[in-house]
């Protein structure tokens, strides 16, 4: 484990993502407000779909159903019907409904009192569940998906088994650092959407090309 999480390297690795961010991220409506309820939102219509794809759904389903109650009570063909070009329709809307009837049936529709079940909310994970802790809650909280997966394993030149694998867990909780960064984990999913693509990465334009094992190789 030492070999692999070198504190000084780690911290170049955050601010140069951070940096990069905050003059060439992408900015999504999810990523401007502070409201609790419309993060949660994104980040359940984000699972194994694009960010351009939940662009084009996430204004109209807002205005439709502009808080928990408004969901709660939605007809759920008319979800599945608002959420179908996402895919996954079926799956999606009895997730968006069921999560929304916890969240008002047991914390009154308060997401912040509920950030200790967040897992048990239907249609959440652990990164989920992360994500909302840290966007709609404000907490530093690190958290591991497949963008994150994919980038370390490039950086550090190490392979994962995946987003569970408790190692790339340890080393993102060291990339974070003390603040874990919200920034951080926005310009991670826009270098790896944008940069770091699986074939053919754009690593001259990348901030972390002098960082990266994978494009030192190539070398």
């Amino acid at each position: 484990m030492t070999s692999v999480i070198d504190h000084s390297r780690m911290s170049q690795i955050r601010n140069k993502i951070i940096k990069w961010y905050k003059s060439d991220g992408r900015r999504f409506p999810w990523r401007e407000t502070s409201n609790p309820y419309e993060i949660v939102i994104a980040e359940m219509m984000l699972r194994r779909t694009t960010a351009a794809a939940v662009t084009r759904v996430y204004p109209k389903f807002i205005k439709k159903y502009p808080d928990i109650e408004s969901l709660s009570f939605a007809d759920e063909h008319e979800i599945k019907q608002t959420v179908q070009s996402l895919g996954l329709q079926n799956q999606r809307s009895k997730h968006l409904q069921r999560m929304s009837r916890y969240l008002l049936k047991e914390f009154n529709g308060d997401i912040a009192a509920a950030k200790s079940n967040l897992r048990s909310l239907p249609g959440v994970g652990r990164y989920v569940a992360s994500a909302i802790r840290s966007f709609a809650l404000g907490e530093s909280t690190h958290m591991v998906d497949g963008n994150i997966v994919h980038l370390l394993q490039r950086i550090l030149g190490l392979s994962f088994s995946g987003p569970n694998d408790e190692l790339v867990w340890s080393i993102m909780k060291d990339v974070g650092g003390i603040k874990q960064d919200k920034h951080l984990y926005w310009g991670i999913i826009d270098i790896v959407a944008q940069l770091c693509l699986r074939k053919n990465p754009r690593c001259s334009m990348c901030p972390l090309e002098e960082e990266c094992t994978f494009n030192q190789s190539k070398k």
